[in-house]
C-alpha cells in the first residue's frame, strides 16, 4: 500500500527586509560595483530611499534567479511507504 500527502506551503515575502546594495551583491555573487553599474544600466534597477540610498528587496532577488513571485504558493509532494 502507498500513501501519497500533499502539502502546501505558503510564503509570504510583503515583511522581508529589504537589503543593502553590498548584503544583496553578495546574495548575488557579485560585487557591489556590477549591481551599481547594472543600475545604471538597466539591468536590475535598484529602489531608492528619500535620500536616495540604493537598496533591494527579496522579490527582486526572486525575480533575478527566474522564480516565479506572481504566485506564492510553492507544493511539496511527500510520498512514503507504508509496509
Amino acid at each position: 500500500m502507498r500513501l501519497n500527502i500533499l502539502m502546501e506551503i505558503y510564503y509570504d515575502t510583503s515583511n522581508i527586509t529589504n537589503y543593502k546594495p553590498k548584503d544583496f551583491a553578495e546574495l548575488l555573487g557579485v560585487s557591489a560595483k556590477t549591481l551599481q553599474r547594472w543600475d545604471r544600466e538597466g539591468t536590475l534597477k535598484a529602489n531608492r530611499t528619500p535620500t536616495d540610498r540604493r537598496y533591494y528587496t527579496y522579490d527582486q532577488y526572486l525575480q533575478f534567479k527566474g522564480i516565479n513571485t506572481e504566485d506564492d504558493t510553492r507544493q511539496v509532494v511527500i510520498s512514503t511507504t507504508v509496509l
